[in-house]
């Protein structure tokens, strides 16, 4: 039996993030409208639209962290029309540690990711590390 796509996608979407590819991101996984929904009220807290702004996002994200964090996934659950991941988040930044779990929500579409929404288990800790 061959893996669900919404599976693949998103294993491919940190496998990619892992290896710094941001343009196979852009150009293979990512649809035209993407949105990606950031928690919290840190620097990059908020809401990124189309590849552009979400390239940025990864970018940045990738900038403050020296590129050290790693995005583990525990478990993928493809639902419908969503795709649920629970995810460990592991880096440092300026002598910091980052260890935290949480869960990923993908909305996809036609193959490709069309929304993002990002639950950390401790959003506290994520905005004292990327502070």
């Amino acid at each position: 039996m061959s893996e669900d796509p919404k599976i693949t996608l998103a294993r491919d979407s940190y496998d990619a993030l892992a290896k710094g590819d941001l343009d196979h991101v852009r150009d293979n996984l990512l649809a035209d409208e993407v949105v990606f929904h950031v928690p919290g009220r840190g620097p990059l807290a908020g809401e990124y639209r189309g590849k552009d702004q979400v390239l940025g996002y990864l970018a940045k994200f990738t900038e403050m962290t020296d590129g050290s964090v790693r995005f583990e996934p525990d478990s993928i659950i493809p639902g419908e029309d969503r795709t649920v991941v629970t995810v460990r988040v592991q880096g440092e930044r300026a002598g910091r540690q980052l260890d935290d779990r949480g869960v990923h929500v993908f909305r996809i579409t036609d193959g490709k990711i069309s929304e993002r929404w990002s639950y950390p288990q401790d959003l506290y800790n994520i905005d004292a590390f990327f502070e």
